[in-house]
């Protein structure tokens, strides 16, 4: 037993003066509390827009509510004047800003929308064609259900009952545009065997850092392996017993899949992604899973070059059909039959 011992610990120091494998170690958990710590890598200074209005037209104020309120890639704020606002731009304070006329809700109704609204910018043309779509998505919000009455109104057959055919559309209005339906998507795949439905997920702007790092332990397992054919290549275990040789290759594996394990714990801690315990015990199932798989791919596989070119193929795979980047099994339906085989879907499902 104290030669079974030995022998790992020398192993596992073996690994440990690798100056690459110990570089990417340490690098994983410190890339990731530097990205956490640091306020100006996670956050970006929001572009900012101003808005002034002449009056206190009810359509203008309902733009102006849902651009100030509104979650998008810019800030939207109301300034104190339309001088204010050149000065602020001027100043590069401001990025442009627009200006809403009086009486904006005749002048729609009636047609007439020239000198409506003002736009007013320095340089950026591309900045002011982004808040253009922005600023007329939302006046159009605001406005839409006074199309609706305007049409009503203007129809015969609607006179006798306006007042309740207005109430039921301003009704409608409200519930289409505070509802969800609009910004969610359902794909409904049906095959021989079963239907399935699979939904989109918003995950705009999020790093798939727990995927990555369980595929960079599941082919650290397989480095594992070219390890163990490399060492048995230069004559290392000529000395050693036949159980030793036999055992090599999951040991092998083993280790490699450790040290990676518990990097990407200490990652995923520094991260704050850590679950608690029921990561760390997922983990551990989940390096013997890689383990034996290695051991298993190692026997119809059974030199170092070999290993190396199976590789990069099974970290494309990874990366192409487990949820990494993009759930590419919402389009292509039959790629999950392949997935299965693949251990890291197993830790991200």
């Amino acid at each position: 037993m104290k030669r079974l011992l030995y022998w790992l610990y020398l192993l596992v120091k073996r690994q440990l003066k690798n100056p690459v494998i110990v570089a990417v170690l340490i690098a994983m958990p410190v890339a990731a509390l530097i990205i956490n710590h640091t306020a100006s890598l996670k956050e970006t200074e929001h572009v900012r827009v101003g808005i002034v209005l002449e009056d206190d037209d009810k359509i203008a104020a309902m733009t102006r509510d849902y651009l100030v309120n509104g979650d998008y890639s810019v800030q939207f704020y109301e300034a104190e004047s339309k001088e204010k606002l050149e000065q602020d731009i001027m100043n590069k304070r401001v990025e442009c800003g627009y200006v809403v006329g009086t009486d904006l809700k005749s002048k729609l109704d009636s047609g007439s929308y020239s000198d409506v609204i003002e736009l007013i910018i320095c340089k950026s043309d591309f900045v002011s064609s982004m808040t253009d779509e922005i600023f007329f998505s939302a006046m159009f919000k605001a406005y839409s259900p006074e199309v609706a009455v305007n049409y009503v109104n203007s129809v015969e057959k609607f006179q006798k009952h306006a007042e309740k055919a207005e109430e039921e559309i301003r009704k409608g209005y409200e519930e289409y545009i505070s509802g969800n339906d609009t910004f969610r998507i359902d794909f409904k795949v049906i095959d021989d065997t079963q239907e399935a439905e699979s939904q989109l997920e918003d995950k705009t702007g999020q790093f798939p850092l727990r995927a990555l790092l369980m595929i960079l332990v599941y082919i650290s397992g397989l480095f594992g392996i070219v390890e163990y054919y490399l060492d048995k290549n230069s004559g290392t275990f000529i000395t050693l017993p036949r159980m030793y040789r036999i055992a090599g290759k999951p040991v092998y594996a083993f280790i490699s899949c450790v040290l990676f394990a518990v990097s990407a714990i200490i990652t995923l801690a520094a991260a704050g992604q850590l679950k608690g315990a029921s990561d760390i015990l997922h983990m551990a199932v989940y390096v013997i899973a890689v383990t034996l798989f290695a051991w298993l791919v190692s026997m119809p596989v059974r030199s170092a070059n070999a290993m190396i070119s199976l590789i990069p193929v099974l970290l494309i795979a990874c990366l192409v059909l487990c949820p990494v980047f993009v759930n590419i099994t919402a389009y292509v339906p039959f790629t999950k039959y392949i997935r299965a085989l693949l251990l890291p879907w197993y830790m991200l499902g």
